[in-house]
């Protein structure tokens, strides 16, 4: 991963939460449900980068079943998480404000839905003009798969902490951006 994607990563997947969450009122879920769109881009794009691979359609196949096994996953590990940490929420009146959010007089959902699959497609255009094809997208596709189980692996030992105590929201909100930064630099 080149400098500029680290900086792109960070921006996006860390200084945008820390900024929602300091100046716009985010919550734990909201900012989790940004990042689960993004994960579920990667998995719907998932295809079409692999054809950048020389991978077999029997090995195409086992990555995206592996994917689309860990979103799910994952998904289900950070909906536990958010129930554990608070018991009252209703997931479709959230999801409901997340999409509905307004800023700038625009509601979130029918800009950010469309903008977040885009820019997964822009991403994958890139890396066919950089010639990030064959082993590189194969290393690519590892480290994904790898980074999922780090993400999964640290959700399932908040949700096992919050089986016995109750943790405070920023704080699960600054570990997760955290093990997200790290794994930002980590090959």
């Amino acid at each position: 991963m080149n400098r500029i994607e680290k900086i792109s990563i960070l921006l996006g997947d860390v200084a945008l939460p820390l900024m929602g969450y300091f100046f716009w009122n985010w919550n734990l879920y909201f900012i989790l449900l940004f990042f689960m769109l993004d994960q579920l881009a990667r998995v719907v794009f998932l295809p079409w980068r692999m054809k950048l691979t020389e991978l077999n359609t029997s090995e195409k196949r086992k990555q995206l079943f592996k994917a689309s096994f860990l979103l799910i996953t994952e998904v289900i590990i950070i909906h536990s998480v958010i129930y554990f940490q608070s018991p009252s929420i209703e997931f479709g009146e959230e999801f409901g404000r997340f999409f509905h959010y307004k800023d700038m007089g625009i509601e979130q959902g029918y800009l950010l839905f469309p903008l977040v699959f885009f820019g997964e497609w822009m991403r994958i255009n890139n890396e066919l003009k950089l010639n990030i094809v064959g082993q590189k997208q194969k290393a690519i596709l590892a480290k994904s798969l790898k980074n999922a189980f780090v993400r999964i692996s640290f959700f399932a030992l908040i949700l096992a902490v919050l089986s016995l105590i109750l943790v405070p929201e920023s704080l699960i909100i600054f570990s997760f951006l955290g093990v997200v930064t790290l794994l930002v630099f980590w090959d």
